[in-house]
């Protein structure tokens, strides 16, 4: 999920070659083009209409809704930076633009740096941003322990640090006790008091789906990318929605890394498919992920009617071979610009000492019959982007 992760390669392996970087650049996809449809729900269900059938809608546990637009007025005079994992990387840019742009909306002083897809780089980044004396950091899809050292510092110093799809110091995967260096998180809802928990959820929810459109049959071939920390709980998510179904079989796990996109995963997916002739549903970890291995593997392997694949966060290029019966049968989102734009109101209540509101973020399970455009990004329903203008005072 691009949640806390969804959703992805925003900090791909520094080997990563140029033709990921500029085939990310190239497919980028984002709700701010268009004008959403009015309502207050982008609907909480989309039909799992797979190769094997399918047993009606399936609900989401998170649905996006409003977030508040109780009256919290932009804090004067701030001074912030953002922090990108890669402006090449579509699951970067969309992110990071979307905080620029919020922030501007507030009226503060905005700078985006960019680790160039090297994870590496972002300590002397955060570095650099408290040199230049700013008020506040948005992290994006970096966590905690990669910049530990440095985010120490800029907490000594009053910065307030706010993380997209980013997890703290303390977060249990790291082996819990750790010190929290985040100011604050995005406020997902009483249901997401566990960050963990509720991240595990939105892979449950892609379970679900492929059970349902396999008519509890599912004989998953499941990838996931463990450098993310996102990744690893919709991944746990997923795997434990299947065990609970009785007919359902992880046929095979295949563990990859950003840096084996392109022919490496290609070869491993169809390897897989050749050695489980009886796989009929496959998950894709990212939209990266899908377009660079996966979706080659299933449309030259002759299976793709037969076939149900999970997508990844859902960006344009994903929704295109939704649409064009390509290979992909359903994708899971969560906007990645109206995460941005809460993070933006999270640093935003730090700053003003106000709680932090309700996001309205949870995630949408997209299909043919459900949700997906014409043509182009999904929009959601939520204008997400007048509700913020709202709670902040802005005509």
């Amino acid at each position: 999920m691009r949640l806390g992760s969804t959703l992805t390669t925003r900090r791909a392996a520094a080997g990563t070659s140029l033709a990921l970087a500029a085939l990310l650049t190239a497919c980028g996809g984002s709700s701010s083009s268009s004008t959403p449809s009015t309502g207050t729900s982008s609907g909480t269900g989309a039909s799992a209409t797979g190769s094997s059938g399918s047993t009606g809608p399936v609900q989401s546990s998170a649905p996006l809704h409003n977030p508040s637009t109780a009256s919290r007025p932009g804090a004067k005079g701030k001074k912030i930076v953002v922090i990108s994992g890669g402006q090449a990387a579509i699951s970067s840019s969309v992110p990071s633009n979307s905080a620029i742009e919020a922030a501007k909306l507030l009226g503060w002083s905005t700078t985006l740096y960019d680790e160039q897809l090297n994870p590496a780089s972002a300590p002397g980044l955060v570095r650099q941003a408290i040199s230049a004396g700013v008020d506040g950091i948005v992290l994006d899809a970096t966590d905690c322990p990669t910049v530990k050292s440095s985010l120490e510092e800029a907490k000594a110093k009053g910065i307030k640090v706010v993380g997209i799809f980013s997890f703290d110091c303390n977060d249990p995967i790291f082996g819990g006790g750790g010190e929290p260096l985040f100011a604050g998180q995005i406020n997902y809802g009483s249901g997401a008091a566990d960050i963990g928990k509720f991240t595990e959820q939105y892979g449950s929810d892609q379970a679900k789906a492929i059970v349902a459109a396999t008519g509890g049959k599912a004989q998953v071939l499941f990838l996931n990318d463990q450098e993310f920390t996102v990744l690893r709980y919709t991944g746990m998510g997923f795997l434990d929605e299947i065990a609970k179904c009785g007919g359902c079989k992880i046929v095979d796990k295949l563990d990859f890394t950003a840096s084996e996109l392109g022919p490496n995963l290609q070869q491993k997916v169809t390897t897989a498919l050749l050695q489980h002739p009886e796989a009929n549903a496959i998950k894709s970890p990212y939209t990266a992920a899908t377009l660079l291995g996966i979706n080659a593997a299933v449309t030259q392997s002759g299976r793709a009617a037969k076939l149900y694949v999970m997508g990844g966060e859902g960006f344009e290029p994903e929704l295109d071979l939704i649409r064009g019966n390509q290979g992909v049968n359903a994708v899971q989102i969560t906007p990645s610009d109206w995460t941005a734009y809460a993070a933006v109101d999270t640093m935003n209540s730090l700053f003003t000492g106000k709680p932090i509101a309700t996001s309205g973020l949870g995630w949408q399970l997209v299909d043919k019959a459900n949700g997906l455009p014409a043509s182009g990004p999904y929009i959601p329903k939520v204008d997400f982007k007048a509700d913020y203008k709202k709670a902040w005072g802005i005509g």
